[in-house]
């Protein structure tokens, strides 16, 4: 031992003395101040550590009352009155307090005083080991500004008297004032929601039995207004009995009501259509796949899935704008939610529950739960269309759109939810196939014709790139002297297994799968080169002229008119041997297809309007169209020898043309008589079997030739 060490009692045979020798060899060593006393609490033994921090001498400090010694070193008389309490009932106690050093600034420490007994429980003594906890506290400051800074609340629970501390952030945010809020742990429990309280003190007690295991929660707590908000609680066990029992929690909450209200929106907009409000597409295949298995588990239950796009609702955007089309899409949700709540006479509905959602676009999907049968899903389609189909007003705007439906119900359902809704998808094309505003129910031989239609789509991408289509010319005549005037060019497709596919069959598949675009410009390009190398195309006077149908992609082609003069200048055709064919619904309806026209114009292509009669214009606003034709459609033609009511309609086209000054065609004439009457009846041109059906280029050729051209 150092000589400044007072020498330890020398009854070696007492086991006292061993006891207090071996203690003052380690916690000489020791950085912590450390104090051994007898049973009377006179100090026997103090340590280079305590004189350094007490700055009280060896000398000084044996043989006197450590209480004394405390009292003297402490600036906290509260917490010195707590030890003397517990040392008078020989107990110890661990404490922090505060010192005051040598130097007189004032310190932090944590003092444990404990008692010692010998082998037969008689106290024997006492040991006091302090710890500097100045630099600790100075880092708890600086963490306290932090954590104030950051707007952070803090907690701390004495654990075992239950008594509860928080700073003034936590109970701010909760909504209380001072003297507002019980301070035990049993107060605050009942503050926390029902459904998160069990949770979180199953957390609390997790911690408490192993520090290992982290407490993180978020829970609501009751606002002191009443409404619950979400708070979120973090912390630890920050002080332990000997024995591990959890003596102190302390941590830090934050308010997650800003965070908690973000999450909830995100779930509802990944369920929700985010312009109508309606459930989405994942909503809807879940409560299908709901259905399903109710199906499989309960033998009678029945539901449909009732699956509508509305007509024309692209015309809508085009001509009206996505704004107006967006308010249509609105107006539409409305529509369907009113008609189709509980109780509703309209549908008659009432029976049983229903999903209506917006799966994209145009589309949106009714789910019909626990019906009677099919002729529920078929009453209430049926009433649907009879809703959607009354004009809604958006704006200054009076607007058409009725609804194509597609059925599927539990007899043909598949067994699964996207089978499902494919299935009601085709059955809704198909009712717009045989003539929209209609529902069609859902039969299993429907899905032959999607894959006979997919495969015949396969093979018409191929046909592009194998040479397999074809351009044939059918000619047109002056029906007062029979004089040749020009041909039409006609798309064909000479498949290698199937032979020759039908246009009808081909072409609605084109524009379904978006090929329509490529096919019409292969039209253009081919026919403008073969008829410029006709031989009879440049000595021919009147010059003849060669006309080409344009479909809705093509006119929506920023580069059509590029493509088109291209076409001209590349196999020296003038603009005047070229007509372009719209048909009357594309050139009437579209305002951006209307200024492709009048730029085509400007080139000195001239325009023709195909199937007159057949769409949506009509003779009084022939004049605002850009064009330099007039098709009378084959429909009129074949009917105008015994339909009083075609030939008046043909005569007063050709009048109007005439006013207007367009020329005239008259389509589809197949006999003398036809022909006649059209040409009695002003028309100009006529085209048709009676003069030839559709040729190759040779044979057109030879044809020109026969006639002496």
């Amino acid at each position: 031992m150092p000589d400044h060490n007072a020498p330890l009692p020398t009854e070696s045979e007492s086991s006292l003395a061993l006891r207090l020798q071996r203690l003052a060899m380690v916690a000489e060593r020791s950085s912590n101040p450390v104090l051994l006393a007898d049973a009377d609490r006179k100090v026997v033994w103090v340590n280079q550590a305590f004189v350094a921090s007490t700055g009280f001498t060896v000398q000084e400090s044996v043989g006197q009352i450590f209480g004394v010694l405390l009292a003297r070193g402490s600036a906290d008389p509260a917490a010195f009155g707590q030890f003397q309490e517990a040392v008078s009932q020989g107990r110890g106690l661990k404490r922090e307090i505060s010192i005051r050093a040598t130097t007189g600034e004032p310190r932090w420490a944590l003092v444990d005083l404990q008692p010692m007994h010998d082998d037969a429980g008689v106290l024997s003594g006492w040991v006091l080991v302090a710890t500097d906890l100045t630099d600790v506290r100075a880092q708890q400051q600086l963490l306290t500004l932090a954590v104030d800074g950051a707007g952070l609340g803090t907690w701390h629970w004495d654990v075992t008297s239950g008594a509860m501390q928080c700073n003034d952030r936590l109970r701010e945010t909760m909504g209380y004032q001072k003297g507002q809020m019980g301070m035990t742990a049993s107060e605050w429990n009942t503050l926390i929601h029902p459904d998160d309280l069990q949770p979180w003190l199953a957390a609390v007690m997790a911690q408490m039995r192993s520090s290992e295991v982290a407490l993180r929660m978020s829970i609501r707590i009751r606002h002191a207004a009443g409404r619950w908000i979400w708070i979120m609680f973090v912390g630890a066990v920050v002080d332990r009995a000997v024995d591990g029992r959890a003596l102190r929690m302390a941590g830090v909450a934050l308010d997650v009501q800003a965070q908690k209200a973000m999450e909830h929106e995100l779930r509802v907009a990944a369920r929700t259509d985010g312009l109508t409000q309606l459930p989405n597409r994942s909503v809807l295949l879940h409560a299908i796949e709901q259905a399903i298995a109710r199906g499989r588990a309960q033998p009678g239950y029945q539901f449909a899935v009732l699956f509508m796009d509305f007509d024309r609702f692209k015309q809508v955007n085009d001509t009206l704008g996505h704004s107006v089309g967006d308010a249509l899409l609105r107006e539409i949700a409305d529509r369907l939610q009113e008609s189709l709540r509980p109780g509703d006479s309209l549908i008659q509905s009432s029976d049983f529950a229903h999903v209506a959602a917006r799966i994209g676009g145009d589309e949106f999907v009714v789910l019909l739960d626990n019906i009677r049968g099919d002729l529920d899903a078929e009453i209430v389609a049926g009433r649907l269309i009879d809703v959607l189909s009354l004009p809604y007003t958006i704006g200054t705007h009076k607007v058409v759109s009725s609804a194509s439906i597609g059925i599927v119900t539990s007899s043909h359902a598949a067994d699964d939810a996207d089978s499902v809704l494919r299935d009601a998808d085709i059955a809704m094309y198909e009712a717009k196939r045989t003539g929209r505003a209609r529902y069609v129910m859902f039969e299993p031989s429907m899905r032959q014709q999607v894959r006979a239609s997919v495969a015949l789509e396969n093979d018409l991408r191929l046909a592009l790139e194998q040479q397999e289509l074809f351009v044939v010319y059918q000619p047109l005549v002056n029906l007062a002297n029979g004089a040749f005037t020009g041909v039409e060019a006609l798309l064909r497709w000479r498949h290698p297994m199937r032979g020759m596919v039908s246009p009808v069959e081909f072409i609605p598949v084109a524009e379904a799968c978006g090929l329509i675009g490529a096919l019409g410009q292969f039209v253009l390009q081919t026919a403008c080169h073969t008829f410029a190398s006709m031989p009879f195309v440049p000595r021919m006077e009147p010059p003849v002229t060669l006309a080409v149908n344009l479909s809705r992609a093509q006119l929506r082609q920023p580069g059509l008119v590029d493509d088109v003069r291209d076409a001209l200048r590349a196999n020296g055709l003038s603009a005047q041997q070229l007509v372009l064919e719209v048909t009357e619904s594309l050139a009437a309806q579209d305002a951006a297809v209307l200024g492709t026209l009048h730029a085509i114009r400007v080139l000195g292509v001239a325009l023709s309007l195909d199937d007159f009669g057949t769409g949506y214009s009509s003779l009084s606003c022939l004049h605002e169209l850009p064009v330099n034709f007039v098709k009378v459609d084959r429909s009129f033609v074949s009917q105008a020898q015994t339909s009083a009511y075609h030939r008046v309609l043909i005569e007063a086209t050709i009048r109007m043309a005439q006013t207007l000054g367009l020329g005239t065609v008259a389509e589809g004439i197949e006999t003398e008589g036809q022909a006649r009457l059209m040409a009695e009846l002003g028309c100009d041109k006529g085209q048709g079997y009676l003069y030839s059906k559709p040729l190759e280029a040779h044979a057109l050729v030879d044809w020109v030739r026969e006639r002496g051209g």
